[in-house]
């Protein structure tokens, strides 16, 4: 028998998209290249932005906090050959 998947209330859809009206401009531009590259960690980020991991790291935190990003997998990052997280945006609407 399959579990069904719960259905998202309302007000949860709601307050998912309050959080995304409210982000500063650096947190919606790292939300964005999240959402592009589907499953990416904070040196592909800094990467694909071009702008240094030290201002992307806290970012990807805040967007984790507030429940719009969320850890997809641990992996081996390609540019620096060490185990990252790797992020996902944790819903499409």
């Amino acid at each position: 028998m399959r579990k069904r998947k719960p259905k998202t209330k309302p007000t949860s859809i709601l307050a998912y998209y309050e959080v995304l009206e409210n982000l500063g401009e650096r947190q919606v531009e790292v939300y964005k290249v999240i959402r592009e590259l589907e499953s990416c960690n904070n040196t592909m980020i800094a990467k694909h932005l071009n702008l240094p991991i030290n201002s992307i790291t806290p970012r990807t935190n805040e967007l984790r906090k507030y429940g719009v990003v969320m850890e997809d997998k641990k992996a081996i990052c390609p540019y620096t050959k060490k185990l990252t997280i790797f992020w996902r945006v944790r819903r499409r609407l």
